[in-house]
């Protein structure tokens, strides 16, 4: 029998051929684990290149498709209300839903956002927090069902039975909203994206059921099932997340929670306020000053540049977190670098869309809307610089997140409130009612510099340092 030296016999023994290469004949299941991979045939490697994306795909991928679906889903569920319901119980779903989404910001500036944040300094969220948080937003829930009792009695006549349907539905929808945040904070955002699908998919199921059934959907039928699809598909996540306390109840630490979260939430908490507040009393004084017709002109410009705030909306799933991360990890310098690299990943799709809109602003409007609104395209091209400003100006807050100050980012939203009060009755004698687009897009401006200008004021100390240092 041939004789072979043991370098031969381990080459054969691997499967490899003289020149230490895996043969074409050589089963690839059973391939060394330290093989080169770029010898493999590209078919083959453009086939584990897709499992693995399928496996683990992007986070900020996996978050604009959420987003994209929430959001998405909203619309679609508006349009099927306004269809559904008539123009007077229409307008009962859209003041619950004006509602509810106030109090969810409250919910937001209280648990998830310093939660995200909290995520991204430590790295992670353990099991026990998790569950604490699901508690916490549960229980905040709770004096948000009284204020959403109290402003839509002060509204107008409500029924008991769609004050129910209401706070049933900001019930569910803050603990969706909280787990979807908690499930991308520990990078399982692929799961979020499941129970959102869940939700999307089940709720037309169960409305033409109900209209089988019945014949017909009303306010409070519509608003039910959207709270009923919300809670059965959240309901397993409920149950996983607050595992670990039906495990040990001893672990409910809510003292600890709120005191973590306070020194982040107690700026954030009166941004909810500012914001809603600006924006909103300014489309006040335009309806009230130059008519409805404007105000409808208005709103369907801010619709459509409302679509591109859908990419911003969904960086908040990933944003906030990687920038304490890269905060904690190389200090100022990588924060700053991030906050760069992310505005121009993010600015370029957004730059694109908006030109796209801004540019046949009449098409747009007149093929969406209807010709009769062809006239506030100048409405569209203001508020699309306005939304270019919007990203830069949340880079900036998400600078100071990730250092806990947001109190800078209270007093740069009061400068904006104060100065698109202050500008919108010129602005609107002046240019009608693209003077009001352009007093909300002032304002933005006005919150940009503030946040530039703390930005710059709190690195001089640390240039100072660093030159005495040396």
């Amino acid at each position: 029998m041939a004789q072979t030296d043991p370098a031969t016999d381990s080459r054969m023994a691997k499967g490899l051929n003289r020149h230490g290469r895996i043969p074409p004949s050589f089963p690839l299941s059973g391939a060394h684990p330290m093989h080169d991979t770029a010898i493999l045939p590209l078919s083959l490697r453009l086939r584990q290149r897709a499992a693995q994306f399928a496996r683990r795909p992007p986070a900020a991928l996996v978050s604009l498709a959420d987003q994209g679906l929430v959001s998405g889903f909203g619309f679609i569920s508006g349009i099927a209300a306004a269809r559904l319901l008539g123009i007077v119980e229409f307008g009962h779903f859209a003041m619950i839903l004006i509602v509810i989404s106030f109090a969810q910001g409250l919910h937001n500036a209280l648990i998830t956002a310093p939660m995200m944040t909290l995520a991204g300094a430590r790295g992670s969220i353990s099991r026990v927090y998790g569950a604490n948080i699901l508690i916490a937003a549960f229980l905040l829930s709770v004096p948000g069902a009284v204020f959403v009792v109290f402003a839509l009695m002060l509204s107008g006549q409500m029924a008991p039975a769609a004050l129910t349907a209401a706070c049933a539905l900001m019930f569910t929808q803050n603990l969706q909203f909280t787990l979807r945040r908690l499930l991308f904070a520990r990078g399982k955002g692929v799961r979020a994206l499941f129970m959102d699908l869940a939700r999307a998919a089940s709720f037309p199921l169960a409305a033409g059921f109900i209209w089988l059934q019945h014949g017909a959907v009303g306010v409070n039928g519509y608003v039910g099932m959207l709270a009923l699809t919300s809670l059965v598909t959240s309901l397993p996540f409920i149950i996983a997340v607050g595992r670990p306390l039906l495990r040990a109840p001893s672990s409910v630490q809510l003292g600890a929670v709120s005191r973590r979260h306070t020194p982040i939430a107690r700026w954030l908490l009166p941004i909810v306020f500012v914001t809603f507040a600006q924006e909103q009393v300014v489309w006040m004084v335009a309806g009230s000053t130059l008519g409805l017709d404007a105000l409808g002109g208005l709103r369907a410009a801010q619709y459509l540049v409302g679509t591109v705030l859908i990419l911003l909306s969904a960086t908040e799933n990933v944003l906030p977190v990687r920038a304490a991360r890269a905060h904690s990890d190389g200090g100022e310098e990588a924060l700053r670098s991030y906050l760069v690299s992310a505005g121009i990943r993010l600015g370029a799709p957004i730059v694109a869309i908006l030109a796209l809109l801004a540019g046949p602003a009449e098409l747009w409007l007149t093929l969406i809307f209807g010709s009769e609104f062809a006239a506030y395209a100048g409405c569209l091209r203001i508020l699309s610089v306005g939304v270019l400003v919007i990203l830069v100006r949340d880079l900036a807050a998400h600078y100071f997140r990730a250092k806990h100050n947001t109190r800078v980012i209270f007093e740069s939203l009061g400068v904006s409130m104060v100065v698109s009060l202050a500008v919108v009755v010129p602005l609107m004698n002046h240019a009608g009612v693209t003077g009001a687009a352009a007093a909300v897009t002032a304002g933005h401006i006005a919150s940009l510099i503030y946040l530039a200008a703390a930005m710059r004021w709190q690195s001089r100390p640390m240039m100072t340092w660093l030159a005495r240092a040396r």
